[in-house]
């Protein structure tokens, strides 16, 4: 009681109770601090490899995009998925637009190889041929499609993909995981205000039973950004199974909202990355493109033969054989590198294609049917490796800002 009541009488009191909140003001900044230096900058900014910083995330984008394939790929087999896809649904979603094209590119090819010949062919031939090539044009997509998807694991690298996506646009895998774990980020920062104040309760004692242990406030500064980090984090994760104690119930923060944050991560995946479009530009851009090549080239060489019907022969003889070949030869040069109109016309495939792949929705009702064991370990690996660093940032911070207020208040 003696020891209270001089310290309630205690010239320094004010300096003495002034402790906590700069405490929690401390745990507050150096948590705000740490978040930032978790995403922040997206590129090394100083003299390599020791003096400077990277946001840790986008410092180890190959890892994490890595982790997130290898758990992604345990839920979502793409071989089921692209059979979800009807072949003859896209034909005639696509079929006008692809129509125009394929007329657009024979009009073209044709009145380069043999000019004379086609100017004078009278426009019902033309336009029987225009028919019968649109009429071709379903077996068409249907034979690509079928071939694409029987050899679809051998095309498609779902892994390399999103590993290639994240680590050449680091931004992405920071705006991913900020929209993943926007809300415990928010209690991280503020937790650091709330135990900070209770450390520094702690912090105040100490100093006032050894008023000449200069040390007690830059180490108890470490201790506070240390540890309000670390308790932080725990809180995130754990308890893994809820547990009762009287009217609460404990359970991770991260792990409590199973559900909003599947819902979450399924949207920023799929809108970022796993899409439709980034799908097929990454097979065409990638050595698979050859193999799409060579099937475009194949089919639509048999339809353009197929489309010439018993014209073929007198086609032969008026041009040649080899120029023949030639003209169709451009023709799949031009249909393959049509990318000024080719996008365009098929903008509506790729909107259905979405919808039948289903991939945000097939991501989120798998990520819903985790336990909380399998839950933390889809996305705790991700932080876990490097979450030491976010402590010791903490620590740091604190210790300087212990030093700070030794010297400021009683120095």
């Amino acid at each position: 009681m003696d020891v209270i009541f001089e310290f309630f009488n205690s010239d320094d009191l004010i300096y003495y109770l002034v402790i906590p909140f700069f405490s929690g003001f401390v745990g507050l900044v150096t948590n705000y601090i740490g978040i930032k230096m978790m995403f922040s900058p997206i590129e090394f900014v100083g003299i390599k490899p020791i003096f400077g910083w990277q946001g840790i995330v986008p410092a180890r984008a190959g890892k994490f995009a890595r982790l997130q394939m290898e758990q992604v790929e345990k839920i979502i087999d793409f071989q089921e998925l692209i059979n979800r896809i009807n072949p003859s649904e896209v034909a005639n979603i696509i079929q006008p637009g692809m129509k125009e094209l394929t007329e657009e590119i024979i009009d073209e090819v044709a009145s380069e190889s043999f000019p004379l010949a086609w100017e004078n062919t009278p426009n019902f031939i033309k336009n029987r041929f225009y028919k019968r090539l649109e009429k071709d044009l379903p077996a068409l997509f249907d034979n690509i499609y079928y071939d694409v998807r029987d050899n679809f694991d051998s095309m498609f690298d779902a892994k390399a993909m999103v590993i290639d996506r994240l680590t050449s646009d680091k931004s992405i895998l920071v705006d991913m995981t900020r929209q993943t774990v926007h809300k415990e980020l928010g209690f991280l920062v503020k937790s650091g205000l709330y135990f900070g104040f209770l450390f520094g309760i702690v912090q105040m004692i100490f100093w006032y039973l050894f008023p000449d242990a200069w040390y007690v406030l830059p180490v108890g500064g470490f201790f506070v950004g240390y540890l309000t980090n670390w308790i932080a984090v725990k809180l995130m994760f754990h308890p893994l199974n809820p547990i009762k104690v009287g009217p609460f119930t404990l359970h991770g923060l991260f792990l409590k909202r199973k559900d909003e944050v599947a819902r979450d991560y399924a949207k920023s995946m799929t809108t970022s990355v796993l899409n439709a479009q980034n799908i097929a530009e990454y097979i065409l851009k990638s050595s698979a493109g050859d193999k799409i090549y060579d099937l475009v080239n194949r089919h639509v060489k048999k339809t353009i033969d197929n489309s010439m019907g018993f014209g073929k022969p007198l086609v032969l003889a008026t041009i040649g054989t080899q120029r023949y070949i030639d003209m169709k030869n451009s023709a799949v040069d031009r249909f393959s590198n049509s990318s000024a109109s080719l996008p365009k016309s098929i903008t509506n495939g790729l909107v259905y294609t979405e919808q039948a792949l289903d991939l945000e929705n097939e991501i989120e009702i798998q990520m819903k049917k985790f336990t909380p064991l399998e839950f933390d370990g889809f996305v705790r690996p991700v932080f876990e490796e490097d979450e030491w660093i976010l402590y010791a940032v903490g620590g740091g911070l604190g210790f300087l800002a212990g030093w700070v207020q030794f010297v400021a208040m009683f120095s």
